[in-house]
């Protein structure tokens, strides 16, 4: 299987990518959010998951592995497959799926299409008791979570540089500004 894809925005489209990578294309369904941050001859980089039926092999693409543990779940439950999966990570934010599952809001995923009400219930009661698998989940707020971001914007480096190695920056130091050291070393290296 294909875990992780690093290259060149060859195409965009409505809701895929043309990742190319050593002169092959590989199409790529990620979150809308990233296709609208991405544009064409940009690098990027996602962690795939890879679903495969008789008739396709399709990549799902996520700018970190915490998005992608939380796709796998989701698509984890009978009843919702990944087109739906994808849908709801591009209609909301990753901290408020999170909390929404915690809480038990099933109308929280009342916009998503072809979800529906007992498959959002039942998301939710499946979802409850994996919801510490999911990476780190919550590890930091996300006013603290915009400060990273901004200083290290201010340092010159943009969100898709930041975003995937995110969930690391925040498990490395107590402060912000311990945390804002980690990554400006992590990324100073890239």
């Amino acid at each position: 299987m294909i875990g992780y894809l690093e290259g060149e925005v060859f195409e965009i489209y409505k809701n895929n990518i043309i990742l190319l990578i050593n002169g092959v294309g590989y199409k790529i369904y990620p979150a809308s959010s990233s296709i609208s941050s991405l544009s064409k001859g940009d690098k990027a980089s996602f962690y795939i998951t890879s679903i495969i039926k008789e008739d396709a092999f399709d990549l799902y693409g996520f700018i970190n592995n915490e998005e992608k543990d939380l796709f796998d779940l989701i698509v984890g439950i009978s009843g919702i497959g990944p087109k739906t999966g994808l849908a709801i990570l591009s209609s909301f934010k990753f901290e408020d799926i999170l909390n929404a599952i915690k809480n038990g809001d099933a109308l929280f995923f009342s916009g998503v299409p072809r979800l529906g009400k007992k498959n959002a219930q039942k998301l939710i009661i499946e979802m409850k008791g994996k919801i510490d698998e999911v990476g780190a989940v919550s590890l930091i707020d996300s006013s603290e979570r915009t400060e990273i971001i901004d200083a290290l914007k201010a340092f010159g480096y943009q969100e898709k540089e930041i975003s995937p190695y995110l969930s690391e920056i925040e498990k490395n130091g107590a402060t912000i500004q311990e945390k804002i050291k980690f990554a400006l070393k992590h990324l100073g290296r890239k």
